[in-house]
């Protein structure tokens, strides 16, 4: 029978027994039971990607529509990369401050507060300003929660596992990238159909504003409380301080540093000047260039296709490598990713606004790219493997991010100068550093050697498949 208030009721038994199964489920995994690490590494690593998707691209699709110029917006959202450059400076504090399950549901807390906060500053009168504040606010929570989950991830499941659920890890990660990208952007433009631009952008904000919230509850209940995840014993300043400055003086100890730190900053300089410009230049007006994509078609042709691309191309590329070794593909994977550069030249030359041809071009495009950036992935394992690793691939991804942030700052102001046809012949010229590290790479015996099968007896695909950022 239904209650006064209109909903259903429970006998009595039912109650009792449900309370005790919810009460049961919790004191077990508050005394370490072994949970399926089905029940959160999907939610975990889908809630990881979708900021670090907002704040690199759909920031450059919502100032493009909001009017931006393509020299400020270079720069705006280019320096929001600073967040993941840094980011190994602050690392130490999440090791040795409460937990990371403590971070991880912290910064959903954050994130949300972050996507709320977006919803209700992009429709102020000092829209730039305050959604800058609000995009800054999420790109330093996002890059401490990807500190936070991966060594979560280490530490609640034993290295059998680890290897098992790396492919649910990234499999997420990249579902994530397409929600962010091609739903989310497709949203903001259906929004804006039935509102203004700045009213249908507040609106899509909301929905990963609850997402979050709703994340950060379900994190806080069903996240396993590992033995091994308690802050570290606390130490003196001293002993800290001579900790951490050990770290970053072995790693620029490190044989080949400098060559390493080379390849990281030019190995990817002309495909993020291009990731740089997708925006403006797609969703840009005919007589200036662009190629007039609606919000919604952005979301569709690059948001969707695109990132199919990104994951195909990924996936092929390591299953590639764990058959048959990174020396037999390495060359076809550096052509592959920058020879489609010329996608981008050929649709700036023609102008053509089919929809069906921009988003095949966008999937070849991407497609190398993620197939080529394999190799990245890979040389930044093989370069810091050994002492200290986790610690010095925190290192490595900030020059990496570095490698971002520079580029895209000032790639408005060439793409304003030389107008969208030049700057792609540009790009093209721009792939030559990245040919001339990859030689050096290619140098290496050690590095193609570490990764032939010979001397890897099983190469996770999915490890090395990384989806770009």
């Amino acid at each position: 029978m239904p209650t006064p208030g209109g909903g259903p009721r429970f006998p009595s038994s039912g109650r009792i027994r449900l309370a005790n199964g919810i009460l049961g489920y919790l004191h077990g995994m508050e005394n370490g039971r072994r949970l399926s690490p089905w029940i959160w590494i999907p939610t975990l690593y889908f809630a990881e990607g979708i900021p670090n998707s907002i704040v690199s691209d759909a920031s450059k699709v919502m100032y493009t529509d909001f009017g931006l110029s393509i020299e400020t917006l270079g720069v705006v959202t280019g320096s929001m990369y600073l967040a993941w450059v840094v980011k190994p400076l602050w690392s130490p504090m999440v090791d040795l401050v409460k937990s990371k399950r403590w971070w991880i549901v912290l910064t959903e807390i954050l994130l949300a507060g972050a996507f709320l906060g977006l919803a209700a500053t992009t429709k102020s009168p000092n829209w730039l300003f305050w959604t800058q504040i609000c995009f800054w606010l999420l790109a330093v929570t996002s890059a401490t929660q990807d500190i936070a989950a991966d060594g979560y991830y280490m530490l609640a499941l034993d290295e059998s596992d680890q290897a098992g659920y790396t492919g649910i890890r990234s499999t997420f990660y990249r579902l994530s990238m397409l929600f962010s990208k091609g739903v989310l952007v497709w949203l903001a433009g259906y929004f804006a159909a039935g509102s203004d631009k700045f009213g249908g952008w507040s609106t899509m904000f909301m929905v990963p504003g609850v997402f979050y919230l709703a994340a950060a509850a379900y994190h806080f209940v069903v996240l396993p409380r590992p033995e091994a995840d308690q802050p570290r014993p606390s130490v003196g300043m001293s002993e800290f301080l001579a900790g951490y400055f050990h770290t970053f003086a072995r790693f620029f100890a490190r044989a080949g540093v400098l060559q390493a730190i080379a390849f990281i900053l030019l190995f990817r300089v002309a495909e993020v000047q291009v990731l740089g410009q997708v925006a403006p230049f797609l969703k840009g007006k005919l007589e200036d260039g662009g190629l007039g994509l609606t919000t919604k078609q952005f979301g569709l042709a690059y948001g969707t296709f695109g990132v199919i691309g990104i994951i195909c191309g990924g996936i092929l590329a390591g299953k590639l490598v764990a058959r048959q070794g990174l020396r037999r593909w390495f060359w076809s994977m550096i052509f592959i990713m920058h020879v489609p550069n010329l996608a981008f030249l050929y649709l700036a030359m023609s102008q053509n606004t089919d929809v069906n041809i921009i988003s095949a071009c966008l999937f070849i495009e991407q497609f190398g790219y993620g197939f080529g950036f394999t190799v990245f992935m890979l040389y930044l394992m093989y370069f810091t493997r050994g002492e200290m690793q986790t610690s010095h691939y925190a290192i490595a991804t900030g020059f990496m991010a570095m490698g971002v942030m520079l580029p895209q700052m000032g790639a408005g102001y060439v793409a304003k100068y030389l107008g969208f046809q030049r700057y792609f012949g540009y790009i093209a010229l721009c792939t030559l550093p990245s040919f001339a590290v990859a030689w050096m790479a290619w140098k290496d015996l050690d590095f193609l050697n570490y990764f032939e099968p010979k001397h890897k007896k099983k190469l996770e695909a999915d490890d090395v498949g990384i989806t770009p950022e």
